[in-house]
């Protein structure tokens, strides 16, 4: 009787486990530890912006990457924008992470995910993931702006100092910066105001930038990495305009992959 049961369970586990060991070799994965942990160093260093999917919610979200402890083998991760898929993420204990790196697109499934807080600083943790979907080849990838030489300035709520730089990623809901670290002084949790983004044309986009994180970029002791929310846009008209210019780069990137 049990050597039967043990036979039925057997026959029904080997497509499983073919599955399995076919993903593993799917070039499209990585699972080498060792490339894995690469990977997830390089988007927490070169990546200002990930976009968050949760099971349990039709709306995208943002996130990045805060640490990543190989020691611990353990990942953090910074709360979610909007802030209402914090509570659902506490819920479902899982997401899907995708974002752009080399001009390739790339994402990752979290799982085992738990809140944590250190120094009032609210924050996810969760185990390294076992695999990365990176394909080695160009696909859309995301817009190029640095091409663009886009310039911004800002003022620091905290230190009264003005700074500016190149904006090297942009979404619907926020930038990533390349600045000067030498006066910035800029830490996680600052406000930027009087902010101005020099569009194409001369146009000028104003606003207050919430700082969500702040890095040295490609480990330059000269320069930072800032990504932060946009807050306050001074109109709708300006809204639009910043509608428009991402709508057109992104089409022209696509372009631009295709002749390629």
């Amino acid at each position: 009787m049990f050597t039967l049961i043990k036979k039925i369970f057997a026959k029904k586990a080997a497509p499983e486990d073919t599955d399995s060991i076919a993903e593993n070799h799917n070039p499209n994965f990585v699972t080498d530890p060792a490339k894995v942990m690469h990977l997830l160093s390089a988007i927490e260093a070169e990546t200002a912006f990930c976009t968050i999917e949760l099971k349990n919610s039709d709306e995208t979200y943002t996130s990045h990457i805060i640490e990543v402890q190989v020691a611990k083998q353990q990942i953090f991760l910074d709360e979610l924008v909007p802030a209402s898929g914090n509570t659902l993420l506490k819920q479902c204990k899982e997401l899907k992470l995708t974002t752009f790196l080399n001009n390739i697109h790339l994402s990752i499934v979290i799982t085992d995910i738990s809140p944590d807080e250190s120094l009032d600083n609210h924050y996810f943790k969760a185990p390294l993931p076992k695999r990365i979907y990176y394909p080695q080849r160009r696909t859309s990838p995301r817009i190029a702006i640095s091409a663009y030489n886009l310039t911004f300035q800002g003022t620091s709520n905290r230190t009264n100092f003005t700074v500016g730089g190149i904006v090297c990623d942009i979404s619907r809901t926020g930038i990533g910066l390349i600045i000067n670290s030498s006066n910035s002084r800029l830490i996680r949790g600052d406000l930027l105001k009087n902010c101005i983004l020099t569009l194409p044309n001369d146009i000028s986009i104003h606003f207050e930038l919430l700082i969500r994180s702040s890095k040295p970029y490609s480990n330059s002791r000269t320069k930072l990495l800032i990504g932060g929310h946009f807050d306050r846009l001074k109109s709708t008209k300006e809204q639009n305009q910043l509608e428009q210019f991402f709508a057109l780069a992104e089409r022209s990137q696509i372009r631009q992959q295709k002749d390629y």
